[in-house]
């Protein structure tokens, strides 16, 4: 039996202000409440224990704030418990961990066995999924909207407030979007998986080229940050870009091969087939010989228009640090001016032509 059917149970003692019983120093470390601060606890009870019984079904999430309201203003242990049922109800298990400790140390040898077992069984099921997520960002004033998007039924949201200095959230597994909003910017977005027992972060970097400074920042901090953004101390290297023209290349040769091939058979099928076979028959494998060699020219012209320009970003790239490094690294340069032209022979051909001079 879930704890909110438990609640349901109680509702007419918790009514009655029976449940808002006297704080306990490890539960909550305010001062003896006050008669009218207990009269305004009852009334949050009340009201949050109306939400719980409303005919349509509990509303956790009106309820959350009436419990929370309750447990502030006096400290009532039960106020906690219902905070905690709300917390675990709305997916922020992170928080309904804490409550429910809280709940039972507070509580003690006080509490009724069959409930001790239930608040102990919630808590170790949230325990045994529950996946940690820092959430950092480089501006205050951060609104961060988290939504899980569950199988089944509606989608689950939750609004948290962002921190430079990184916010930790017990987060309910599954698929998740993190929405971060500031004033006068867009939106930053960051979907994820998360999976059980799993261990994330995320910064939202509104401003990623400027260093990051607030409150908690020493003058030590932001210039440990702006080191990590200068340059390597002019010791050059190679660039990544004629990597990336290269893999692109790598890339189509590899289909290119492979029709090439496919072609070759289908030549050989339709030359078997030709005299032979009935027309209809040889008409599709001519159909699909010129298909399969379509595509190969295509890829072949591809694969050599990449090669041209992988040869032609290697020999030209910036390698970056001073003169003698340039000289030095990635192509050999050998002393030698030199230039790249792409060329294309009569044949179809094409390639590179590569003047140089002493």
């Amino acid at each position: 039996m879930r704890l909110h059917v438990l609640f349901r149970l109680l509702a007419a003692a918790l009514v009655a202000g029976l449940l808002l019983g006297t704080a306990t120093g490890s539960a909550w470390s305010g001062e003896s409440p006050s008669a009218q601060e207990i009269e305004q606890a009852k009334k949050h009870m009340r009201a949050g224990v109306s939400f719980m019984q409303d005919p349509d079904g509990p509303k956790y999430e009106e309820a959350y704030p009436e419990f929370k309201k309750a447990y502030a203003l006096s400290g009532s242990l039960n106020a906690l418990q219902n905070l905690a049922i709300c917390a675990q109800n709305l997916e922020l298990d992170g928080e309904a961990i804490e409550l429910y400790g809280k709940f039972l140390e507070g509580k003690g040898d006080s509490l009724d066995e069959k409930v001790k077992e239930q608040v102990e069984r919630d808590k170790e099921a949230l325990q045994a999924v529950v996946a940690w997520v820092t959430l950092s960002t480089d501006k205050v004033g951060v609104t961060i909207q988290d939504v899980r998007y569950p199988r089944r039924g509606s989608p689950i949201t939750n609004i948290y407030q962002g921190s430079i200095q990184g916010l930790k959230l017990g987060i309910h597994p599954g698929r998740h979007k993190f929405t971060a909003s500031l004033d006068g910017a867009k939106d930053l977005e960051w979907e994820v998986t998360i999976k059980n027992g799993g261990d994330y972060s995320h910064t939202f970097a509104f401003d990623p080229d400027a260093p990051v400074t607030a409150d908690g920042f020493t003058d030590e901090d932001q210039q440990g940050l702006v080191g990590q953004r200068e340059d390597d101390g002019g010791k050059g290297g190679m660039p990544i870009y004629p990597w990336i023209a290269g893999g692109v290349t790598v890339a189509v040769a590899i289909p290119m091969v492979i029709f090439m091939a496919m072609s070759t058979s289908k030549k050989g099928e339709y030359d078997d087939a030709v005299g032979v076979e009935p027309i209809s028959e040889q008409e599709d494998l001519k159909s699909d010989l010129e298909t399969t060699s379509l595509i190969a020219d295509v890829l072949l012209g591809i694969t050599a228009a990449g090669a041209v320009t992988t040869i032609i970003l290697f020999a030209t790239a910036d390698y970056g640090g001073d003169d003698e490094s340039t000289e030095t690294a990635g192509w050999p340069r050998f002393g030698v001016d030199y230039t790249v032209t792409p060329a294309v022979d009569p044949g179809g051909s094409a390639g590179a032509l590569i003047t140089g001079r002493f």
